[in-house]
């Protein structure tokens, strides 16, 4: 055992002062007294190194035990480094179960969603064309019964696949440009027929205040709504249904607007209301087995919302129907709402409508679209307004109400007939009543319970040399039997189309559709086969379903585009048709190369507006000679060439630069001027461009130019440089010439509507001549 140097010391005095005491008595000179005083210093050096050592002892002991206890503590935490390792290794096993689990569950997902759609894609496109044919009313409404049961299989199978994707946090929101007017107008007209049949009334409200164009993703924004609609509907049996849109307020960058559902139907308490956004929930448990669902859709409302960082609530009381709203916010859209030129002033719309709710409807919704109501509330007094156009200036059109006016229609029809000089369009709102031949001289015949939509059509719609026969029609297709409704613009005839497709069902229904809307077509049962066809003649376009044996989709449109790169052909368009619906499928097939994607079952309409978009210009024999080129010489080896498609979009649109005003203020007039001074260079450039036959630099060009115009509202120069560029990049350009020859003829025809417009500004006017 070690003592310390104060212990030791210690000792030591004692040890000397004993010794000293023991002499004492041996020395005779010193005094007796010193042996006592050295025995007690002996005494007191001997008591002081026992207390030392004491005191040493005992923090030696102090030591040992925190020595022994810190020994402990490295046991117990080398055990706990043990078991915390073995938690990890647990936790990450757990981690990678639940990973293969939630896999396993999105494969599964995709696997059902594929197998559920293709026996659907067998059944509602062939119901479609069933509808096409001559039908007895009977049969007509036992296949309206089919069809509306399969639609519904197909929403529940949508529900349960968009629930998957939004407890997985796949479902990816789009942010696109889209109307609010156009989309709702277009829910609405969906949802009017099952209210009708119900007896229900449905009416659009939006608020004068909301802007129209908005940036978001309408596609969710119509799947909350129609969800919202099918329930009103649903739990209403007599009354009506409203839709509201109202603006809260607004960011430098978003509109924040509220969408109310109101209906007259049995309502909801509050404990029901608070629950009612749950999944698999509904109100109570007889909801089920009377309505039926499968009460997923508020929860995927409640999500959608939440998704586009909203809100979504209720407001009801049980038996006095139900209001459910939700609160989002959508982007602000620069030049939001571009209005035709006839509209920007507004005009006067002489509403002869006895019955308070179509007057109000119709109070509502005319100024949104800017015109100004001008109420008579009886025919006395509508005609003394026409008699005497001196009180108000002029009438646009006249709107009247069959079903009020009765036998007083005709007076107001003859008055109008009579206006030798600025004769408004005469628009007649029928019932179920037949409508007299008098009735529909110069004048539009529209049903009363019209989508604002067509009403707003009528109003637009310029006016033609025989309006007898507009009306007349309107009232024939009115009474028709309810087909499939295709656009008038959209011919296809002739169109050759290959479809690659394993599956004979849906071989058969592509090829029942394609003939229907007059394309030929040609069959391939995997990609294989359909790149020998492919490399043996030209098609228009290639519908390509993704899981095929032997070849797949993905693997075969690859291999094509490294064709098309390696051999310099022109991009075919290749649309993928497939039963894949999960998140990731469109950008899946859009990375292998393919141009669209449609989702099984495709419906005629579907199929009609995606093909349109890939539609081959006709071959037009040139009429004035233009500047050639080795492009033209190269695409004329090949085949005739085809001109520009025409241009509808007006030269200037004055509500850009107006906008542009508004937030550039006087810095707007150095804006046309770079563009008045740039433009000529880039003609230039395309002109050299097409000269050495550099596409690649023409494509750059015509996509700068068509930026550049949009923002300043030359939008027909745009749209011009918009073809040229989509006709480079999608490998169709064979009039190279005749493409930028008509670029430059817009921007001629815009440069002195721009001068005019700054002349404008300036308060200046322009020299003549």
């Amino acid at each position: 055992m070690s003592v310390s140097g104060g212990t030791r010391n210690w000792a030591l005095v004692a040890a000397v002062c004993a010794a000293m005491a023991v002499a004492v008595p041996f020395l005779p000179p010193l005094p007796a007294i010193a042996g006592t005083v050295a025995g007690s210093v002996s005494v007191l050096a001997a008591l002081l190194a026992a207390w030392r050592a004491n005191g040493e002892r005992r923090r030696r002991h102090a030591l040992q035990l925190h020595s022994e206890e810190l020994q402990l503590q490295c046991k117990q935490l080398r055990q706990a480094e043990v078991g915390h390792s073995k938690l990890e290794q647990q936790l990450l096993q757990a981690k990678q179960i639940a990973e293969a689990a939630t896999l396993a569950k999105g494969e599964f997902l995709a696997t059902m969603s594929h197998e559920i759609r293709t026996p659907l894609n067998g059944i509602l496109p062939m119901l479609e064309l069933v509808a096409q044919g001559p039908l007895e009313m009977e049969q007509r409404n036992m296949l309206s019964t089919a069809t509306e049961s399969s639609r519904q299989l197909f929403r529940i199978v949508d529900d349960i696949l968009d629930y998957s994707k939004l407890e997985a946090n796949r479902l990816e929101l789009e942010v696109t440009t889209f109307n609010l007017r156009e989309t709702l107008d277009g829910m609405l007209q969906l949802m009017q027929r099952t209210a009708e049949h119900k007896g229900l009334r449905i009416s659009l409200h939006i608020d004068p205040s909301v802007r129209l164009s908005v940036r978001g993703d309408p596609v969710r924004l119509r799947q909350v709504l129609g969800n919202l609609l099918v329930n009103a509907i649903k739990f209403t049996e007599r009354g009506s249904i409203q839709v509201r849109v109202k603006r809260l307020g607004e960011t430098p960058a978003q509109h924040h607007l509220r969408f109310e559902v109101r209906d007259t139907g049995i309502g909801l308490d509050d404990s029901q209301g608070e629950r009612v956004f749950e999944s698999f929930t509904q109100a109570d448990a007889s909801t089920t087995r009377l309505y039926g669902g499968t009460g997923l859709g508020l929860a995927i409302c409640k999500r959608i919302i939440e998704l586009m960082r909203g809100t979504i609530g209720v407001q009801s009381h049980p038996g006095r129907g139900s209001t459910f709203w939700f609160e989002i916010p959508l982007l602000k859209v620069i030049g939001d709402l571009h209005r035709p030129e006839h509209l920007r002033n507004a005009r006067q719309v002489l509403l002869v409508a006895p019955e308070p709710r179509l007057r109000q409807r119709l109070e509502l919704v005319l100024p949104t679209w800017g015109y100004q109501p001008r109420v008579a509330n009886n025919l006395q007094e509508a005609l003394e307004r026409l008699r005497n156009p001196a009180l108000s200036g002029g009438w646009h059109a006249v709107i009247g109400d069959l079903v009020s006016l009765r036998h007083g229609a005709a007076a107001l029809q003859r008055a109008i007939n009579r206006m030798d000089t600025d004769m408004p369009r005469m628009l007649w709102l029928y019932g179920d009543a037949s409508v007299p031949d008098l009735l529909r001289e110069n004048a539009t015949l529209l049903p009363r319970q019209l989508p604002d939509s067509e009403l707003r059509n009528a109003l637009t719609a310029s006016i033609g040399p025989s309006p007898v026969h507009a009306s007349s029609a309107a009232a024939e297709a009115a009474h028709a039997p309810t087909v499939i409704d295709t656009p008038g613009d959209t011919d296809l005839t002739g169109m050759s189309v290959l479809v690659v497709e394993d599956n004979p069902i849906n071989l058969l229904v592509a090829q029942k559709l394609l003939e229907a809307i007059g394309c030929r077509t040609e069959r391939a049962e995997n990609g294989a086969i359909a790149l020998e066809k492919m490399h043996k003649r030209r098609y228009d376009a290639v519908l390509m379903d993704c899981q095929m044996p032997v070849l797949d989709g993905y693997a075969a449109t690859q291999r094509w585009r490294q064709y098309e790169a390696d051999s310099g052909t022109p991009r075919l368009p290749i649309i993928a048709m497939t039963a894949n619906a999960m998140a990731g499928d469109r950008q899946r097939c859009l990375d292998s190369g393919m141009d669209e994607y449609l989702s099984k079952p495709i419906s005629r309409s579907q199929l009609q507006a995606c093909l349109q978009a890939f539609k081959p210009a006709p071959p037009v024999s040139p009429t004035v000679a233009t500047m050639s080129t080795p492009l033209d010489h190269a695409r004329a080896a090949s085949g005739a060439p085809a001109a520009p498609a025409a241009i509808t979009a007006p030269t200037l649109e004055r509500a850009v630069l107006d906008e542009l005003v508004e937030i550039a203020g006087d810095d707007t007039h150095t804006i046309i001027k770079l563009f008045l001074d740039e433009t000529p260079i880039l003609l230039q450039q395309l002109q050299v461009a097409i000269a050495n036959s550099d596409t690649r630099r023409l494509g750059e060009v015509a996509h700068s130019l068509k930026s550049s115009s949009a923002n300043v509202g030359v939008l027909a120069l745009s749209e011009a440089a918009r073809q040229l560029e989509h006709a480079v990049r999608t490998g169709t350009l064979e009039q190279p010439a005749s493409m930028v020859a008509q670029v430059i003829a817009e921007f001629s025809r815009a440069r002195p509507v721009l001068l005019g417009y700054q002349a404008d500004m300036r308060g200046e006017q322009l020299p003549q001549g």
